[in-house]
């Protein structure tokens, strides 16, 4: 299969897939193969990428870049406007033109949910993953033609196209008896009584029975080990005996049943106490976050960190950033078929709640953190709409708006169109049943939903659509007078502010200006009346907006203006991220008034503020920043310099606003007519990236003490 290329051989006859079931020795056969090819001098070199942890195509090109094109490759220093990844792909072409290489593209089952998660995973989730999967195989199908590369897939199932070919198919179904036999012997050998090649035809027998009850299944034999040492192989099989009928009982006829027993093998290798808390999990999906856990629980943290550790060590779960597992992907299907559903459905009523606390946690930390945001939002997709079709199927409309809304907000900065998609309709149709309840219908639910649904024709290009949103939105807001209900009086700020950002985004900043000193004068009555509750916060986004209508308008010295005062405005309430925000695009102002020492003293302050907030990827986006500057100004040499200075690991295994730069700004244009019509006027070729320019309504409380983050669920 995976031969040196004869002259004009299809690229078709130089890929393999190794399929089987979790445990069976995929990834380690392709391991050695692809250890033996290039030490028998059939390949030169081989390069080796996890799905499982590399879950999107540019995350899976950023680690092969880093094994062929040099350490210093970056998928987020090449990456395109748009998401475009063909200046980051030329490189890793030209490494692979250059000598005979071996791609290994390890469990790219990990990207779609196992067939026995498949029907309780959220139908949104699946299309994602299949699109997902859909570009890293067009990534694979390209890198195949160049050279003489071939390709090793592993996976539980059979590929769709291009690598749908049976017969390239390798089926890895279980150990050979000889080899599952030589596996028992191993473990047998930490046994008192037990010396290599001593076995008796009894003991050689029991093997045999306990290997068949297994079907030979690598991972679950390797399990036994401990229970071989300590009970001897006719006690450890009397036991198999009896979890494999439960297997077959609980789940007839599916080839999954040895992967479940391996997950109960691991949990007897758990503490008593962490076996225990273990069936808490049963509840989640795929993954938890320790903090929220700790919260929904009331354990102390060091009964969290000691299960955790736990699982890490039984391989039931793995460890990510920021306190989260990741959990074997048959763990909590386990545990869900073990509890009676009256007590699986009073534990999942806690996790409800527990998740809606999680969502606010996490849109609080968007516009502080947004890397922990971003990570977090992604590590947690199972869980999070999960928790959209609990909400949605209890059919309380105004939970269900506010959940919706929250995610909504998440999402967009993952850029996944078809999970926004989905929220956007569960969105909708809770407006609908809201609208025909008694009553008019408009309350600060109705008002979050309308504003999602703005912004989502805004970032899709339907500026007109969003206009006329805006517009609407605004007429109701002034209508409900400022007293209609709790928090109308930000509403109608926040209305005012977004009807602004829509024209801002369409080129209309003249008529976009006084919307924005309506919305600045609102959100400072409404701190002043009730402080602490986030609209000063929204006072500095105002200015910042008007410091970007200015500069459209190229009023540059008011632009830069504005900017100041939004910047001390942050530093004074001592919001790091925001300032940096700030500080970077007051860089591209200066850029425009060729002001260079300025936008580089600019840009290396924002740089230095991300790189304090953990976020390499807008530091990469602001080492572009700082290259035209060199450019512009004339010195080409430390223009080339800054843009290969973008740190490695700015693009990390997670899709991401580690990927969002903030991209340079157009000169200034022609001002458009302010009183032309929405239609006529040209949007902006270039709109602003600015991270922090979503609407954020009623920031949250900045801790991570769960009990003091309230509930978004009523």
């Amino acid at each position: 299969m995976l031969r040196p290329r004869a002259v004009g051989a299809p690229k078709l006859e130089r890929w393999a897939l190794i399929r089987g079931q979790g445990g069976e020795g995929k990834t380690a056969l392709a391991g050695e193969l692809a250890r033996w090819l290039v030490r028998s001098g059939q390949l030169r070199r081989g390069a080796f990428v996890s799905v499982e942890t590399h879950s999107h195509a540019a995350a899976v090109l950023d680690t092969l870049g880093r094994q062929l094109a040099g350490k210093t490759y970056s998928v987020a220093a090449l990456t395109g406007p748009d998401g475009d990844l063909e200046q980051a792909i030329l490189p890793i072409e030209r490494a692979l033109a250059e000598q005979p290489t071996l791609l290994v593209i390890d469990n790219l089952e990990s990207v779609l949910p196992p067939p026995y998660l498949a029907q309780e995973t959220p139908q949104a989730l699946r299309d994602d993953a299949l699109e997902a999967l859909a570009a890293i195989l067009t990534l694979c199908d390209r890198l195949l033609a160049v050279g003489d590369t071939r390709l090793i897939f592993t996976s539980r199932e059979t590929l769709p196209a291009p690598f749908a070919a049976e017969r390239r198919c390798r089926e890895l179904e279980r150990l050979a008896p000889e080899d599952a036999v030589r596996l028992v012997e191993r473990a047998l050998e930490g046994a008192r009584d037990h010396r290599p090649g001593t076995a008796d035809d009894a003991t050689r027998e029991a093997i045999d029975t306990l290997v068949e009850a297994v079907h030979g299944h690598a991972r679950t034999l390797a399990l036994l080990a401990p229970s071989l040492r300590a009970l001897g192989v006719e006690r450890t099989r009397a036991r198999l005996a009896d979890l494999m009928a439960e297997m077959d009982r609980r789940f007839p006829g599916s080839r999954e049943r040895s992967v479940f027993a391996s997950v109960a093998l691991s949990l007897e290798r758990l503490a008593p106490a962490n076996r225990e808390r273990a069936a808490v999990l049963r509840v989640f999906h795929g993954g938890v976050d320790l903090d929220l856990l700790r919260a929904m629980t009331g354990w102390e943290q060091a009964d969290c960190q000691a299960l955790a550790e736990d699982l890490i060590r039984t391989g039931l779960a793995t460890a990510d950033p920021y306190n989260h597992l990741t959990l074997n992907p048959a763990l909590c299907p386990y545990l869900r078929g073990r509890l009676e559903p009256d007590a699986l459905d009073a534990l999942t009523g806690r996790w409800v709640e527990s998740m809606g606390q999680y969502v606010a946690f996490l849109e609080q930390q968007r516009s502080r953190q947004t890397e922990i945001a971003a990570t977090l939002t992604v590590l947690g997709l199972p869980n999070l709409l999960a928790l959209l079709d609990r909400v949605q199927g209890a059919g309380e409309a105004e939970v269900t708006i506010g959940i919706t809304t929250s995610l909504y907000q998440l999402l967009q900065m993952l850029g996944r169109p078809r999970l926004l998609a989905r929220v956007g309709q569960v969105r909708d149709t809770a407006v609908q049943s809201l609208a025909r309840q008694p009553g008019d219908g408009w309350t600060h639910a109705r008002f979050e939903a309308e504003r999602t649904r703005i912004e989502q024709q805004a970032s899709g290009g339907r500026l007109r659509e969003a206009f006329a949103g805006a517009e609407a939105l605004l007429r109701h807001a002034r209508a409900a007078d400022e007293s209609a209900y709790p928090g109308a009086d930000y509403d109608l700020a926040g209305a005012c502010w977004l009807l602004a950002r829509v024209l801002k985004t369409a080129g209309g900043s003249e008529r976009a200006l006084p919307l924005l000193d309506e919305a600045r004068q609102r959100f400072e009555t409404v701190e002043r009346d009730k402080p602490g509750c986030g609209a000063e916060r929204m006072t500095s986004v105002c200015l910042g907006e008007r410091g970007g209508c200015l500069r459209d308008l190229g009023r540059l010295d008011a632009s830069a203006a504005a900017y100041a005062e939004a910047i001390a405005l942050d530093e004074r309430r001592g919001d790091a991220r925001q300032a940096a925000v700030g500080k970077s695009q007051l860089g591209t102002v200066r850029l425009q008034q060729r002001r260079y020492p300025e936008a580089l003293a600019a840009y290396a302050e924002a740089r230095e503020r991300f790189a304090r907030l953990d976020e390499p990827g807008t530091v990469a986006g602001i080492w572009h920043q700082t290259g035209m500057a060199y450019q512009d100004s004339g010195n080409p040499e430390a223009a080339e310099d800054a843009c290969r200075r973008a740190p490695v690991g700015a693009a990390p295994p997670l899709p991401p606003v580690a990927r969002r730069t903030l991209h340079r700004q157009p000169r200034p244009r022609p001002r458009p007519d302010p009183g032309a019509p929405l239609h006529h006027v040209r949007r902006n070729p270039a709109p602003d990236r600015d991270p922090a320019a979503a609407l954020t309504l009623f920031p949250l409380p900045g801790s991570r003490d769960w009990a003091r983050i309230p509930c978004r669920l009523g």
